[in-house]
């Protein structure tokens, strides 16, 4: 799993259309639409995502980190069985386990701002919120950031080889974990 987080005008779509094309990798369908509306019932969306494990699947978004961070939308998808204690933290363990490269996209607060005052479409209901969005992914990123398959994105400071090495290393790690199925 390549999931790439962060705000709306963060630089989201943009990397992830970058990694389809560098990577020839094609992008999972989205359990959300841009205006918070779910296209799937959330929660088994979720498993059946993370019941395939590790693997070269791109993810503009995954709802497990991104519904949470944006619970104060009017059309919120943070709904049953996200609400359930219990079922939120297996489902956090499980992708623990399965140990995604997640790329945060957090340029700076205001260039993000900027971006959406730019936006036709959800960027007005984001910019209404977005300083609290914005400081709930660094605190994800943060959260995550001992892991050495987490890295943020800074478009306007890109760090290229971090992101090709990361991308590079879950490349071998399917491939390995293919190699140890055939032996």
């Amino acid at each position: 799993m390549i999931i790439v987080e962060g705000p709306d005008g963060g630089g989201k779509s943009t990397l992830v259309s970058r990694i389809e094309t560098d990577w020839n990798l094609t992008r999972e369908p989205k359990a959300v639409t841009s205006d918070a509306q779910s296209l799937f019932p959330i929660g088994k969306y979720i498993e059946d995502e993370m019941y395939k494990g590790f693997g070269m699947r791109l993810y503009d978004r995954f709802a497990l980190i991104s519904s949470p961070l944006y619970m104060m939308f009017e059309n919120r998808t943070f709904v049953e069985p996200l609400t359930d204690h219990t079922w939120l933290m297996i489902q956090y363990h499980v992708l623990k386990r399965i140990d995604p490269v997640i790329i945060y996209c957090l340029p700076p607060l205001e260039v993000v701002k900027e971006n959406l005052s730019k936006e036709d479409n959800s960027g007005g209901k984001a910019l209404e919120h977005i300083e609290q969005i914005y400081y709930n992914y660094v605190a994800f990123s943060a959260r995550d950031g001992y892991n050495t398959s987490t890295m943020v994105w800074d478009y306007t400071n890109p760090d290229l080889l971090n992101l090709s090495n990361l991308l590079r290393w879950a490349d071998y790690r399917v491939k390995d974990d293919e190699r140890g199925k055939d032996g």
